[in-house]
Formats: structure tokens, C-alpha cells, sequence
């Protein structure tokens, strides 16, 4: 019986980023999050809303971050993932540049136009001088807070997630204590909270720059040329759209909510948003750590680890989301008391709308993450239905659930509109998902069943034993692929010297652990590719002295590659078969 591909390495892979990332999504949430509870409790809930209306200008800006640093990170990955790393660094040196100067391009504008775009933004009176004083900081702040955020994706990407945990640490710590000093001790109000919010940022570049030290690390060089930006954004494309739509969604939620539902509903549906940023926190953070690993994966033909890391995904966001939509829909009075609700009509109206919330936040987070699948396998237009369905729809029905209510309507509760019209999206998708292709694929998700290449795709338990047994299976694959068998001596030999080294050296203290081993066959080349989690090891900076193993590896290739990528040995042997 032919040996199965484990999912051991892959979501160790996962995993390894999981944790930076969902921390580098909080940090984009977490500063309006924060002063919205601070506000509320402080002050009034009058400002706690007025977060929520300038809540549209923060979620425009991580949408420029998302189009540039998802896209920018997805393409330096895959160039890391193909050993140029020279080629990386000019992908992060020109992002940095193109999101810089779009911050200070944003930054004056906004301050020259504040009174506008504050008339837009909030068309209830009362509420304007609140939100008016914080974005009076926050929008010329908005350079430094887009390059804190596309540099946290860009150091997760070079494998220092730790140190992102540690700056989003630092900044979250910073915020939540200059916000009580400033709002309850210097008495400053919407001012002291913005302020906080922005030094806090500061606080999280102050632990990132000492990664770009480091001699192996990505550099910022400036820019000479910008003409791989147009790959970027369409690279990212989707992914900004549906966070920009995310911006509209707000300000037409804002305004249905103002005009149907009165201060009640604008409330409460203020916390609805609050609630919906944990959960993007949640989906940020899965998509950032999916995305780098599945493009990687992808790039080197392998669909088998893209569908195992989704399955990975799925099974975080499963969890964290059940825990969220069980405390909204059985404990609406906890979230209430959270935020410091006490007004009964208040809490009454939180009822009604927190069991209906919690299915539209499950609905989008769910489909949300196709995009980048969709998006690596050139599903394009879908990706697209995603990112404008998923925003407007919702908005849509909101709107006519809200109508149709206050018209008389009783037995219409509103709120269920947003999660009418996420259901709306998944009808839109599946008649373009289930219609029979030429490739065989996972339904609906879209992921091809067959590798590009012949593949034989094994989990090698780290014994010489087992070792043994595993490779005369792929001899016997590699026969029945017609490969002369001087050739196959040269592949298994190579195999079973990188193999043994693993297994002897880099995994002594790991042996419950697994070596990803895949040969694969196209027209013009065979490559093997070594994947393990031991300790790193670059077999091309060793002298050929030192190992008969190591030197006949490097006798019998055309090419050998090596990359420390997710905390794991990833080496790639490579013949050409022209020499056949």
C-alpha cells in the first residue's frame, strides 16, 4: 500500500505563523476597539458611536494595507519559496514605499478636508464634534499606521512571528494605558484616545526595526523602479476591495441604522461592529497565515498541502468563531455590560440583534476565505463576487429588513438582513462552482485533485527503518514512470543520504515528528524536495569534506536549493531530463 502524505508539516507551518498573525490583525482593530470601550465608559456612549462613525476612514486604511502588503507578501513568498530572496526584498522595498507615501498623501488631505469628510461621514449633528476631534489626529496619523501594518505581514513573512507578537504586545499594553491616562487623568477625551492610539503604533515599529538588522533579513532599498506594482495590486486586488467594501458597508450601516432605527439602533449597532472586528481579527489572522503557506505550496505544484493548510484554517476558525456566536446568542447582557450599555431600551434592541449578528459574522468569515484560493488558482472573477457581495449585499438587506420594519411590520427583525444577504452570496457562487470542468476539484472550494505534475507525495516517520521501506516504494514509482534505472539509483541515492542526515542530525530530538518527501516529474525536469522541522541546516554553505552523504548528493544533481521557511528545512534537488 502506497505510504499517505501527512498534514504534520504543513500545519506546524500554519500554526507557526497563526498566532503573529491573528495578533497583527488585533493590532489593526485593537486601537479603535480599545477607545471605543474606554469612551463608553468614560465618558458617554454618545462617544463610544462616534468610533463607530470614523470607523470607515481606519477600515479604508487597512484596506490600502491589505491591497498592498497581501499582495506584495504573497509574491515575496512565493519568490522565497523559489530561493530568491533578493527578489523579495525589492517586492517589501517597494511596498513599504508605495504605502508610505500613500499615508502621507491621505494624511494632508484629510487634514486639509477634515470638515467634509466629517459631514459625510456622520449626518447625525450631535455626533460630528466627537468624531471630528479624534480623526483631527488619526488621519494626519495614517502613515505611520499603514507602514506598522504592512511591515508586521512582511516580518511574519520572514519568519520572526515572534517579534510580532512582541510588538502587538507592546502596542496593545501602550494603548490601554495611555488611554486611561490621557482620557481619565488628563481629561482629554477623544483627543487623548486618538493620541494614545498613535503612539501605540509607534511603540510597535520601535520592536520591529531591530528584525531588519539582522544580516539574513529582508532590506529596504529605495525603489528604482515600480513597475511590479501593477502585479501587486492585482495580486491583492480582491482582498482590498472586500476591506474597502467594508468601508462603505460601514457608512451605509451608519446611515440605515440612523435613519430607521434611531439612537437605539445606531447603538447597537455600534457593539455589533466592535464585535465584528474580533471576529475579522480572527479571519485577518487565518487568511495571514494561510496565505504565504498555501502560495508557497502552490507554487511548487503541490495542491495536496494547499487543501491540507485550508483544513487547518477552516478547523481554527470553526473554533473561534463557535466561541464567539455562543456568547452573543446566549449572553447578549454580557456583551451589553462589556461596553457599558445600560440603558434597558438599549439592551432590549441587543437582544434581538446579537442571535442575528452572530450568523452573518459565521457567513462571512466562512466564505471570506476563499478568496485567496480562489485567487492563487486564477478564479478571479469569483474572488471578486466575494469581495463586493459580501459587503453590499448585507447592506442591502439591511436596509430593506429595516424598512419594512419600521413600515409595521413586526415580525421583520432587521438585523437579519445582514445574514440574508450573506447567504445571497453563497447562492451567487455555487452555480459557477458546480459546473463540471476539464480538472478534477474540490467542490465549491476549487482546489484541483491532480498536481500539476506526477507526484509521489509521502510523510517519512523520522526512522531508518521506515526511511528504508518508504523509499523502495518510490523506486517502484519511479519504475512504473519508465525512469532508466541509472537515473534512479542517482534519485534514490540522493534521497536516502538527505533523508538519513535528517533523521541522524536535525530531527535527534524530534521523533514524533515527520519529513515531507515529494518527487516530482514533469517534461523537461525531476526534483525531489526535503521538507522537515529539525534544526536548520544548509547543505550548499558545507564543506563537501565534511560528509561522503552530503558530497555525493551534490555529485549526482543539476541544481540544489536550500530555504529556511516557516521554521523548517525546505531543500530541493533538481535534475534535468534532457540528460536522460
Amino acid at each position: 500500500m502506497m505510504p499517505t502524505r501527512s498534514s504534520y508539516l504543513v500545519g506546524k507551518a500554519f500554526r507557526g505563523f497563526l498566532l503573529a498573525s491573528v495578533l497583527t490583525a488585533a493590532a489593526s482593530q485593537v486601537g479603535t476597539l480599545v477607545d471605543g470601550l474606554m469612551l463608553s465608559h468614560f465618558i458617554n456612549e454618545t462617544a463610544m458611536s462616534a468610533i463607530n462613525i470614523a470607523s470607515p476612514v481606519m477600515q479604508t486604511l487597512f484596506a490600502l494595507c491589505i491591497l498592498m502588503g497581501v499582495g506584495g507578501s504573497m509574491l515575496a513568498g512565493v519568490a522565497m519559496g523559489n530561493h530568491q530572496r533578493d527578489e523579495a526584498s525589492r517586492l517589501f522595498s517597494i511596498v513599504l514605499a508605495a504605502i508610505a507615501t500613500l499615508g502621507i498623501v491621505i494624511g494632508i488631505s484629510g487634514f486639509l478636508f477634515m470638515d467634509g469628510l466629517v459631514a459625510l461621514l456622520c449626518p447625525d449633528v450631535s455626533l460630528q464634534p466627537y468624531a471630528a476631534e479624534y480623526l483631527d489626529i488619526i488621519v494626519p496619523a495614517a502613515p505611520i499606521y499603514m507602514i506598522m501594518a504592512v511591515t508586521q505581514m512582511f516580518v511574519t513573512l520572514d519568519g520572526e512571528p515572534k517579534r510580532v507578537t512582541a510588538a502587538v504586545a507592546c502596542s496593545t499594553a501602550v494603548n490601554l494605558f495611555l488611554d486611561y491616562a490621557f482620557i481619565v487623568w488628563c481629561g482629554w477625551g477623544m483627543t487623548g484616545a486618538a493620541v494614545a492610539t498613535v503612539l501605540s503604533y509607534v511603540a510597535a515599529l520601535t520592536v520591529m526595526y531591530p528584525h531588519f538588522r539582522k544580516e539574513n533579513s529582508l532590506k529596504f532599498t529605495m525603489p528604482r523602479s515600480v513597475k511590479i506594482l501593477g502585479k501587486i495590486v492585482s495580486m491583492g486586488l480582491p482582498f482590498g476591495i472586500a476591506t474597502l467594501m467594508i468601508a462603505v458597508q460601514l457608512l451605509g450601516d451608519n446611515t440605515i441604522a440612523i435613519h430607521y432605527l434611531g439612537g437605539n439602533g445606531i447603538v447597537t449597532l455600534s457593539v455589533c461592529v466592535y464585535l465584528l472586528q474580533f471576529s475579522m481579527i480572527l479571519l485577518t489572522g487565518t487568511l495571514e497565515s494561510f496565505q504565504p503557506v498555501a502560495a508557497i505550496l502552490k507554487g511548487s505544484g503541490d495542491n495536496r498541502g494547499v487543501a491540507l493548510v485550508l483544513r487547518k484554517a477552516y478547523s481554527f476558525l470553526a473554533v473561534g468563531l463557535s466561541v464567539l456566536a455562543f456568547i452573543l446568542v446566549l449572553f447578549p447582557n454580557w456583551v451589553a455590560a462589556l461596553f457599558g450599555i445600560g440603558d434597558p431600551a438599549v439592551e432590549e434592541t441587543m437582544r434581538v440583534a446579537l442571535p442575528a449578528f452572530a450568523a452573518n459574522i459565521v457567513l462571512q468569515c466562512i466564505v471570506y476565505l476563499l478568496i485567496p484560493v480562489y485567487q492563487i488558482y486564477n478564479h478571479k472573477s469569483l474572488a471578486l463576487i466575494i469581495s463586493f457581495g459580501q459587503p453590499l449585499l448585507p447592506m442591502l438587506f439591511f436596509w430593506i429588513f429595516s424598512a419594512v420594519a419600521t413600515s409595521g411590520a413586526d415580525w421583520v427583525n432587521p438585523w437579519w438582513g445582514f445574514a440574508f444577504g450573506q447567504l445571497c452570496v453563497v447562492l451567487v457562487l455555487l452555480p459557477f462552482t458546480i459546473i463540471n470542468k476539464k480538472e478534477k476539484h474540490i467542490p465549491f472550494i476549487l482546489i484541483p485533485t491532480d498536481n500539476p505534475d506526477l507526484l509521489f507525495d509521502i510523510s517519512v516517520k523520522p526512522s531508518i527503518k521506515d526511511m528504508m521501506q518508504d523509499l523502495e516504494q518510490a523506486e517502484e514509482w519511479l519504475r512504473e514512470r519508465d525512469i532508466p534505472e541509472a537515473f534512479r539509483v542517482r534519485i534514490l541515492l540522493s534521497c536516502e543520504e538527505t533523508l538519513k542526515n535528517v533523521i541522524e542530525h536535525a530531527l535527534k530530538k524530534k521523533r514524533k515528528s515527520m519529513i515531507d518527501l515529494r518527487i516530482a516529474v514533469s517534461e523537461k525536469t525531476l526534483a525531489v524536495l526535503v521538507r522537515d522541522e529539525g534544526v536548520p541546516f544548509n547543505p550548499i554553505d558545507q564543506d563537501p569534506g565534511t560528509g561522503i552523504g552530503l558530497l555525493l548528493v551534490k555529485k549526482t544533481c543539476d541544481d540544489l536549493k536550500y530555504e529556511y521557511l516557516f521554521r523548517q528545512n525546505l531543500l530541493t534537488i533538481t535534475w534535468n531530463r534532457h540528460v536522460l
